[in-house]
């Protein structure tokens, strides 16, 4: 089973990382951005990763019925798109949130970058998206790549049953306790098969 794990800047997908994987020994985690990020990031480059994963998973990891788990910058309906998707065996997401303000505070303390109104609005976008697969779909769908199958949420509403992803808030959890709310999660994502 592939397992995405999203979410905006500052929510906790790459920092759960290393306690998820003492959490789900027997799973292959990988952080979506190891494959490198271009110092402009555009939906194009993240669809051209969710595919390249998507891949991954099947020639490495299906076949021998081993579980992956991809943190970063994938998006819900992204995934669905994706040209390859079908053929995952099954998949799940999970959007990582948390507060503005915890957010900020988040991005200040990093060393790399700090926290702007783009992340801000970024992160609504991916709330909203997450219940509502009819939000603004242009925002992803507009210079995509020509093989996206958006055909595949085009008829999709709120509430139907394909269009679900998990929410956990961040907010007041730890590193350790956003990779036990993504490791309980996954299990139960497991054992409900």
């Amino acid at each position: 089973m592939l397992f995405f794990i999203t979410g905006a800047n500052g929510s906790g997908k790459t920092s759960c990382m290393p306690a998820l994987a003492r959490l789900l020994p027997n799973f292959t985690i990988h952080d979506f951005a190891e494959v490198g990020v271009p110092a402009n990031l555009d939906a194009l480059w993240r669809q051209e990763t969710t595919e390249f994963w998507v891949r991954t998973y099947l020639e490495k990891y299906q076949a021998q019925g081993r579980h992956a788990v991809i943190c970063g910058e994938a998006v819900f309906g992204e995934i669905w798109a994706s040209p390859s998707i079908d053929q995952v065996d099954a998949w799940h997401a999970c959007l990582l949130d948390c507060d503005d303000i915890t957010r900020v505070d988040r991005l200040r303390g990093r060393a790399t970058y700090g926290p702007d109104m783009h992340i801000l609005c970024w992160a609504a976008w991916l709330r909203v998206h997450s219940v509502d697969p009819a939000w603004c779909p242009e925002v992803i769908q507009a210079n995509s790549r020509q093989d996206m199958r958006w055909d595949r949420m085009a008829n999709c509403k709120r509430g139907d049953p394909i269009w679900h992803q998990e929410i956990i808030d961040t907010t007041h959890l730890t590193k350790e306790g956003v990779a036990a709310a993504i490791g309980a999660w996954v299990t139960g994502r497991l054992t409900s098969r």
